[in-house]
């Protein structure tokens, strides 16, 4: 795939009038970002469950979250529910690693990827607690 391709999918994808994409593919910060598109694509990023204790939605140790590279959940390839709750901080943690991808550095160089679910569990007052551990694999 060369980069007019990658600009003509981001262009449709995000359907803008002509005069507004002009303005996005004219900066510069995003110039970067579609060069290294392409090779950010080969990657999904996993969220793996690690630790899971009461948790209402059923995600349990070694299920696997799994979004494409700029942060879309792929739900064929995900848990049929997935927990709101867990959501808001996974999103941090996409984040940081489409930026790492989309600044054509190692996506794996997020130091603290884990997070877990907003429910502070039992002994906190709340119901239970899930931790995921993000990571990016490339595909084969």
């Amino acid at each position: 795939m060369e980069s007019k391709q990658i600009l003509e999918i981001i262009k449709r994808r995000l359907g803008l009038p002509e005069e507004e994409f002009r303005k996005i593919e004219q900066n510069p910060k995003y110039k970067k970002l579609f060069q290294n598109a392409i090779a950010a694509s080969r990657y999904r990023l996993i969220a793996e469950v690690v630790r899971s204790r009461g948790c209402h939605s059923g995600h349990r140790v070694g299920q696997r979250l799994v979004f494409d590279s700029t942060g879309n959940l792929l739900t064929r390839e995900s848990p049929e529910r997935v927990c709101a709750f867990l959501m808001p901080n996974l999103t941090v943690l996409i984040n940081a690693f489409f930026e790492n991808l989309m600044n054509g550095r190692n996506p794996n160089e997020v130091m603290f990827n884990r997070t877990g679910c907003f429910d502070v569990g039992v002994a906190c007052g709340g119901w239970g607690h899930v931790v995921v551990e993000m990571r990016a694999e490339e595909l084969r």
